[in-house]
């Protein structure tokens, strides 16, 4: 129980500017984590390809170590300070709405003059021959006593408000000084996979006991980008904080939102996710050797009896942890190579190791971009493998970024659907595009809501192989809000016309490369019809009465439209910039 005397002296602000104080802790590790990769690391130490310049030798590897782990430690006392900082503001505000309980009793009980001593008891005196000094506290109240004073009840109901409002502060204390307790780090100097993965449980477990105060529930789900943008806008600068930081990836999920907002949240979800990922790996018992075993003249090779077991116990486990590090790699090593050769900040906009993955990785900020293109990988497109398709989104940006001239250019990786990973079993079908297509559609409508350049941006939404199937899907489903659509190899896009993939007229653009199999092969499952013409016709992009504009291209097969230098990968950049009569058309 918490002392009557306690309660009403107490000052709740004081926890609100320890919070503050936390908070700018955090904050000032931010500035210093982004300071060391964007001006130091990056300035000053080569890129992966040795081709940036700066500093090299055994000491400059040594350093970049040394400042590759100091940084990663800003990082992480940027998220604990965050977690520190919204814990202290929840129980303030607990303890805030106790007090407030506390005092509206006092005043009302000596307003209809009681005396409140100092440990919360109520008292009175009665008229008659005898004065006597009455006494009550809140436990009286479970006590029957016959006594024909009126006084009494109004009394005991006084008690009972000041009892209830200690037992608050007192639950309170309760709850939120344990989890505030094991708010630190191991007493070390190095930030351990382990010390990330206990994030995550210090995030859980602040979150059981918030209550009212920045409950998740209280965060939009299935709202529009625009209702996101305004509830958003509606918090305080320190409720936002404390949201980025209790709920990470709800609010990093959020379209509508800034992408600077998203990019702090979706980085921490990476670090504690990245964290419970190794520590996963470790606790998988190695695989056993050898692997294969001779099964006998007449049948050759087998696979071991051991490793079978191990397999049927681990495989698909080992499998799904070493793909998702692989990723979560490839979105940190497109970090760290900011700076590096005139690349931009990199900002990740969505981010999840569950089932295949997602990563949607931002090249330039598209809040303030004049030019955002958003690229849509195919099939077989998954966490493990989206390195691949964040450099095709570098290579579009380093493209466009040549051709736009003072205008600001941000290219995208959207993985934010499961995409068909298996060309003969899966992509055939239409439901990965289907489901996938409303997700898309709210990612691009969020681009819309916080872009603040002049005029709004200009959108371009380009398509690969079963990624264009999705970009159709999402045009026949809804609203795709962008102003042009570039399709590369692509079997379909489940329309038959240009005019049904809802940009303005003549902004459809297709490239079919020389040995590209898929277009003809894939318009048996994903093509689409124009009614007009009769219906039971498998149009797709490529052919001319699709109506799409058909551009030159000169690399070969499903995936070199993204090669360095190509005329392929330069005809999407004009479109991206708008630079229309710069793209040289087939023919």
């Amino acid at each position: 129980m918490v002392a009557f005397k306690n309660l009403r002296d107490v000052d709740p602000a004081e926890f609100e500017q320890a919070a503050d104080g936390y908070h700018t802790v955090s904050s000032a590790a931010s500035e210093a984590k982004d300071r060391l990769a964007q001006q130091i690391l990056a300035k000053n130490f080569p890129d992966a390809s040795g081709t940036s310049g700066g500093l090299t030798g055994e000491a400059a590897a040594a350093a970049e170590k040394r400042l590759e782990r100091l940084r990663k430690s800003f990082h992480y006392t940027q998220v604990e300070c965050g977690l520190i900082s919204a814990t202290l503001n929840g129980f303030a505000a607990e303890l805030r709405a106790a007090k407030k309980k506390l005092t509206t009793a006092v005043a009302e009980a000596q307003s209809a003059g009681f005396k409140v001593g100092e440990d919360g008891s109520i008292s009175w005196t009665i008229d008659g021959p005898l004065l006597l000094e009455q006494n009550v506290t809140g436990k009286d109240s479970a006590v029957p006593y016959a006594n024909p004073d009126p006084q009494r009840v109004k009394a005991l109901g006084f008690a009972e408000r000041i009892e209830d409002a200690l037992n608050e502060a007192a639950g309170a204390d309760q709850e939120w000084g344990p989890k505030l307790a094991k708010l630190k780090a191991q007493n070390d100097l190095t930030v351990s996979a382990k010390d990330w993965a206990n994030v995550h449980g210090d995030q859980k477990a602040v979150q059981k006991v918030a209550g009212d105060y920045l409950s998740k529930d209280s965060i939009p789900q299935g709202e529009s980008p625009a209702h996101n943008r305004e509830w958003w806008n509606d918090l305080s600068e320190q409720e936002r904080a404390d949201y980025v930081s209790l709920h990470p990836a709800s609010i990093g999920a959020l379209n509508g939102l800034p992408t600077e907002v998203r990019d702090e949240a979706n980085r921490a979800v990476l670090a504690e996710k990245r964290g419970h990922y190794e520590i996963q790996s470790k606790a998988i018992p190695p695989e056993p050797w050898p692997k294969w075993v001779n099964g006998g003249p007449r049948i050759g090779k087998i696979q071991s009896d051991e490793w079978t077991t191990w397999y049927m116990e681990h495989g698909e486990r080992r499998e799904h942890v070493d793909a998702s590090l692989k990723g979560m790699e490839s979105i940190e090593a497109r970090f760290d190579a900011t700076g590096k050769n005139g690349l931009p900040e990199a900002y990740l906009l969505g981010f999840s190791p569950e089932g295949n993955g997602r990563a949607i990785v931002a090249n330039g900020n598209p809040d303030t971009a004049d030019h955002t293109a958003v690229y849509v990988p195919g099939t077989t497109a998954n966490l493990g493998k989206v390195g691949g398709d964040i450099d095709r989104a570098v290579e579009l940006w380093r493209d466009a970024e040549r051709m736009s001239l003072k205008d600001s250019v941000s290219t995208i990786t959207w993985l934010g659907y499961d995409a068909p990973q298996n060309i003969v079993t899966d992509s055939p079908f239409s439901h990965y595009a289907d489901d996938g297509a409303p997700d898309f559609n709210r990612f691009m409508s969020g681009l819309d809501v916080t872009n603040t350049s002049d005029g709004g941006g200009h959108h371009t939404v380009v398509g690969h192989s079963y990624g264009t199937t999705l970009v159709g899907s999402a045009a026949r489903q809804g609203e795709l809000t962008a102003d042009d659509v570039v399709l590369a190899g692509s079997p379909g896009v489940q329309v038959g016309s240009a005019r049904e993939m809802d940009v303005p007229q003549g902004h459809v653009w297709n490239q079919e490369a020389d040995g590209d199999a898929v277009p003809n092969i894939g318009r048996w499952g994903h093509g689409g019809s124009q009614w007009e013409l009769g219906g039971g016709a498998f149009l797709i992009p490529s052919d001319e009465l699709f109506g799409a504009n058909q551009m030159e291209t000169d690399t070969e097969g499903h995936s070199g439209y993204w090669d360095p230098g190509s005329l392929s990968l330069r005809n999407q950049a004009a479109v991206i910039t708008g630079r229309y009569g710069e793209v040289e058309h087939e023919g």
